[in-house]
């Protein structure tokens, strides 16, 4: 799979034709439907997140998508994500389905990702390996910097197949810009007193916490989140979804990753 910043990178944009079993793990109830990329014809399955689900909607999509590109590009194993197209055609498919109102409600671009197999959960106290482990390090650290507070201990938003993490459901990601501008922190690369009971309840902390680790090749990779990044963020997004939230996390972020050494210090300061 390209990274965004691949120069033959193209966001897949898929045609919705019908629609599979409810995903019921997820709070948002995404839903396996079959599709049609628009650019190259393939047919395949995809998990689908209407727009007008629980939890979702214009901005929540572009965290979703941006989230995914992002982690992506920091070498992170995430499925691919799409944008898939709700038409009144594939709405009649889904008569007598439970998702058929919000489906109805949610016609247009929807985001989506490939539908993958051969990975499994992790258990809340299963034994990992030192490999699992190095992963667990990095997906820490990228989660205390995109603010997401739902990777957590009964649900760690990723699967595995033994040697590598799946990534998925940041809908809840930056999280600051569901702050209010004069509560959000002004120094981003610190950690604040007031996010340590959503840090504490986080997936990876909890199994690295007492722990000291060398976040420096996570830091040097944060350097790839640049201008050009964003310029092709703002280019592929659907129109809809390019709201005054995306400079937020541009202007939020630039400053965190400006001070990516002092960041590093803290998510070893709160580890002890």
């Amino acid at each position: 799979m390209l990274k965004l910043s691949h120069l033959d990178y193209f966001l897949p944009t898929v045609e919705a034709l019908g629609a599979g079993v409810i995903l019921r793990t997820g709070t948002t109830l995404p839903q396996i439907v079959n599709g049609v990329c628009i650019q190259t014809g393939i047919k395949s399955d995809y998990v689908v997140k209407f727009i007008r689900s629980t939890r979702m909607s214009p901005e929540a999509s572009a965290r979703e998508l941006i989230a995914a590109l992002m982690a992506r590009e920091l070498d992170f194993t995430v499925p691919e994500p799409v944008v898939i197209h709700i038409s009144e055609a594939f709405i009649e498919t889904m008569q007598g389905n439970e998702n058929f109102e919000v489906a109805a409600n949610s016609l247009g671009f929807n985001f989506g990702n490939e539908y993958k197999t051969g990975y499994i959960p992790v258990l809340k106290d299963q034994t990992i390996s030192g490999v699992l482990e190095a992963k667990l390090i990095d997906l820490y650290a990228f989660d205390l910097m995109i603010s997401n507070a739902d990777r957590r201990i009964e649900k760690p938003n990723f699967l595995t197949d033994g040697d590598d993490i799946l990534i998925f459901d940041h809908e809840l990601a930056f999280g600051f810009t569901l702050e209010l501008p004069f509560l959000r922190n002004s120094e981003p690369w610190t950690i604040r007193h007031q996010d340590l009971n959503w840090i504490r309840d986080n997936f990876c902390f909890d199994r690295l916490k007492g722990k000291q680790f060398d976040f420096s090749g996570f830091q040097r990779r944060l350097e790839v989140i640049d201008n050009v990044f964003w310029n092709k963020i703002e280019t592929i997004l659907p129109a809809g979804w390019l709201t005054e939230q995306i400079s937020d996390i541009k202007g939020y972020l630039n400053q965190l990753i400006a001070h990516a050494d002092l960041f590093a210090n803290e998510l070893n300061r709160i580890l002890l």
